[in-house]
C-alpha cells in the first residue's frame, strides 16, 4: 500500500500573526516598501494620455504572500499641456529583495491624493516606464497596509504542520490523497482509509482481469465516516449484497482510493494541536540547528511539550486491511 498527495492544503493551521504573537515578534513583514522612484516629463517631449496637472508616483513590492504598502513618494510632475508633452518617464525603480516576484506602480490623478494602479511590471529587473496613461484608466488604490509575510515563518508553519501530521498520522486541512493497493480485500473484510479524519471518498477504480481500468460504482459500496476530533480511520466496505470486484494480479497499484481528509478550515482544526504546533515552530526559530538536552545521564529532545499536547489526537496504527 502507498499513499499519493494529490491536492495539498491551500491553507495553514496557524497563520503568520498567530505565529508573531506566539514568538512575540514585532508588526514589521517580511520585505520593506520600496525608496522612491525618478520621474521626469519624457524627453524626447511627445503628445501622450498623461492629464493635464501635477502627478506623484509611488511603487509597491509584490511577493507570493502578499504586496508591501507604498513606497516613498516621489517629487511632482507637472504635464502643462498633453498634446505636447503628455506622457512620464519613470525611472530608477526600485528593486526588492530575493523574495520580491513583481512590482507595481501608483499615480495620483491630475492634483490628486490617492495613488492608482498604473501598471505592473512582472519582473524584479526592470528599472524603467513610460506612462502614457489617461487619468480615467488608472485601477485600484494602492494597500495601505503592508500584506507580505516572511518567508522563514511561512517555511516553518508548513514544515511544522507536515511534521505533526506525521507524528499525528492524521490529515489537518483539506487535502486530497490517493491511496493505492495491490488488490481488494478478501470477502467482506473493509479497506481502512488512513489519515483521519475522512471527510469522503471521491472515486475508486481498478484494474480489471483483462487489464482495463475501470471505476466501482459508488451504490455498490459503503462508507463509514468517524466523526469528532479525535475520529478513527474511515472504512470502506461493499454494500449488501454486493463484492469486491477482481483485479488483474500481476498488476502494481491495481486499485486506487482517491479520498479527501482534514478538519477543513484552520478554525476546526483542535486547540491542543495548534498551541503544539506553535511549541514546535518556535524551538525551530530560535534553534536552526539540531539541539538536544541532556539531562544527567539521559539525552532529551527539546522540546518536550510539543508531543505532549499532541497525544491526545494520535490516530491508530493506519495499516490497511487486504
Amino acid at each position: 500500500m502507498s499513499l499519493v498527495l494529490v491536492t495539498a492544503p491551500t491553507t495553514e493551521p496557524v497563520t503568520v500573526d498567530e505565529v508573531r504573537t506566539h514568538l512575540r515578534l514585532d508588526s514589521a513583514v517580511g520585505e520593506p516598501a520600496p525608496t522612491v522612484p525618478t520621474v521626469a516629463l519624457a524627453s524626447p517631449a511627445a503628445a501622450g494620455n498623461v492629464d493635464n496637472g501635477a502627478h506623484r508616483y509611488r511603487v509597491t513590492f509584490v511577493t507570493a504572500d502578499g504586496e508591501t504598502d507604498g513606497g516613498t513618494i516621489s517629487d511632482i510632475v507637472t504635464v502643462a499641456d498633453k498634446s505636447v508633452n503628455g506622457q512620464v518617464a519613470v525611472s530608477a525603480i526600485p528593486l526588492g529583495g530575493s523574495a520580491v516576484t513583481s512590482r507595481k506602480l501608483y499615480r495620483t490623478i491630475a492634483a490628486g491624493a490617492s495613488y492608482l494602479l498604473l501598471a505592473t511590471i512582472s519582473d524584479n529587473t526592470t528599472t524603467t516606464y513610460t506612462d502614457n496613461t489617461a487619468d480615467a484608466s488608472l485601477g485600484a488604490a494602492a494597500p495601505t497596509t503592508n500584506t507580505t509575510e516572511d518567508p522563514i515563518l511561512n517555511a516553518l508553519i508548513t514544515a511544522t504542520r507536515q511534521h505533526a501530521e506525521f507524528f499525528l498520522r492524521r490529515a489537518l486541512i483539506t487535502q486530497t490523497w490517493d491511496l493505492k493497493l495491490p488488490a481488494f480485500p478478501e470477502g467482506s473484510a473493509h479497506i481502512r482509509v488512513p489519515l483521519p479524519p475522512l471527510s469522503s471518498v471521491t472515486s475508486i477504480t481498478y484494474t480489471d482481469s483483462a487489464g482495463d481500468s475501470q471505476t466501482w460504482a459508488a451504490s455498490k459500496y459503503q462508507t463509514d465516516i468517524p466523526t469528532g476530533p479525535q475520529a478513527q480511520h474511515g472504512r470502506i466496505m461493499p454494500a449488501y449484497g454486493e463484492v469486491y470486484p477482481s483485479t488483474r494480479s500481476d498488476t502494481y497499484n491495481a486499485v486506487t482510493v482517491r479520498f479527501v481528509a482534514g478538519y477543513g478550515a484552520a478554525s476546526a482544526v483542535p486547540g491542543l494541536i495548534k498551541r503544539g504546533m506553535l511549541t514546535l515552530l518556535g524551538h525551530l526559530y530560535e534553534h536552526r540547528e539540531t539541539v538536544l538536552a541532556v539531562q544527567g545521564m539521559t539525552v532529551l529532545t527539546v522540546p518536550q511539550s510539543y508531543e505532549w499536547l499532541l497525544w491526545p489526537y494520535r490516530a491508530l496504527d493506519e495499516r490497511v486491511a487486504v
